[in-house]
């Protein structure tokens, strides 16, 4: 008798998982067919799209992560094709979001939208008013961007998901450089890269720039190395150019921030 209720309980079991596994069917595929239906954009012909150098490739991205001299680069894109039309993405500078950027894209331009504030506390950071463009989206395939002048700077400092003030970073210069094969070292070694030229609290002739962040966007792996230069002497460079593999366990939780 007891072995009869024991087959007659595994079967039951099996049966449950059997339906469970079939219920999750349709969800899973529901989900494939989303991502898949999502619209891909592409550029003209003897133009290329700059989303390929500024983020880690999908396939790559899924699992892995930039470490090196410093915080980590795990890239988060929504929606996590390559590339919709429209959408925004994170440079998350730790697999639980303290510390991170967020950019912006749609077909003409390439934006940044905002960056941490306290490291030890995501739901501060700084959002700018109105996104920055910082390259056109289609971009020459031997050539440069053209020059993006941003005369309102104006960014917004956030707490606990709210704003309490805000500044400005004088007017802003822009520039994206033609590719050029770099030795990254590392895992990633020679690969075809273009410099994002970000300059700040420049006069209102877009002159005498006293601060510049310089962006190194391998293509397919993104930022793998940054510098700031003060008044043209750098003062800062940070290199991650090893590819490890994990995943970021969270996005910053305040949707003002990136939607």
């Amino acid at each position: 008798m007891t072995g009869h209720l024991q087959q007659k309980s595994a079967l039951a079991l099996m049966l449950a998982c059997f339906v469970a596994r079939a219920a999750a069917l349709p969800h899973a595929k529901n989900a494939e067919q989303k991502s898949s239906n999502v619209p891909l954009f592409s550029c003209p012909a003897g133009q290329e799209d700059a989303m390929q150098y500024f983020v880690m490739r999908k396939d790559l991205r899924e699992d892995h992560y930039l470490s090196g001299e410093a915080n980590p680069s795990y890239t988060k894109i929504f929606p996590d094709v390559d590339f919709a039309p429209a959408g925004y993405w994170f440079w998350l500078k730790s697999s639980e979001a303290h510390g991170f950027d967020i950019k912006a894209f749609d077909e003409k331009y390439i934006y940044i939208r905002g960056t941490e504030l306290d490291w030890k506390d995501n739901t501060t950071f700084k959002r700018k008013e109105h996104d920055t463009e910082l390259s056109t989206r289609c971009v020459p395939v031997n050539g440069a961007s053209p020059e993006q002048r941003v005369s309102n700077a104006r960014f917004s400092f956030y707490a606990n998901c709210k704003p309490y003030k805000s500044s400005s970073l004088g007017t802003i210069l822009n520039d994206l450089d033609a590719p050029e094969m770099m030795n990254a070292g590392g895992d990633i070694g020679q690969v075809s890269t273009r410099v994002l030229h970000y300059r700040f609290n420049c006069d209102k002739h877009f002159e005498n720039c006293k601060d510049e962040e310089q962006s190194f966007l391998g293509k397919g792996y993104g930022r793998w190395k940054w510098v700031h230069l003060k008044h043209g002497e750098v003062v800062k460079t940070t290199v991650v150019n090893h590819i490890s593999k994990g995943t970021a366990h969270a996005i910053p939780p305040c949707e003002d921030a990136f939607k």
